[in-house]
């Protein structure tokens, strides 16, 4: 497994608790390409949403797409309801987020 900026084993999904190496399993174990089955194969992603952004960074990661990030913030940013792991995702974006309404 690829270790990214974030830490291998920090939980990404808080709705259901599902941690990095969990999703990433699931991903290459079932060659997994969307976050739908993704969250029908671990639940990640299936409650606030707001983890859609670092799901869909590991199916690129897997399927070896390099889909910018700026794109990836800009698709899913309203989505995120919950930072928790995402604030360093997101600072590291920061001129290119809109701001919290």
């Amino acid at each position: 497994m690829k270790k990214t900026d974030i830490e291998t084993d920090e939980t990404i999904c808080q709705c259901y608790q599902v941690c990095e190496s969990t999703i990433r399993s699931c991903i290459e174990s079932k060659n997994l390409k969307t976050i739908e089955e993704v969250t029908e194969a671990c639940e990640a992603g299936g409650g606030c949403h707001s983890c859609h952004i670092l799901i869909d960074l590991f199916i690129d990661e897997h399927q070896k797409k390099s889909t910018p990030m700026e794109t990836l913030v800009t698709t899913h940013f309203n989505k995120v309801k919950k930072r928790g792991i995402l604030g360093r995702f997101f600072k590291k974006f920061k001129s290119d987020v809109p701001a919290n309404k």
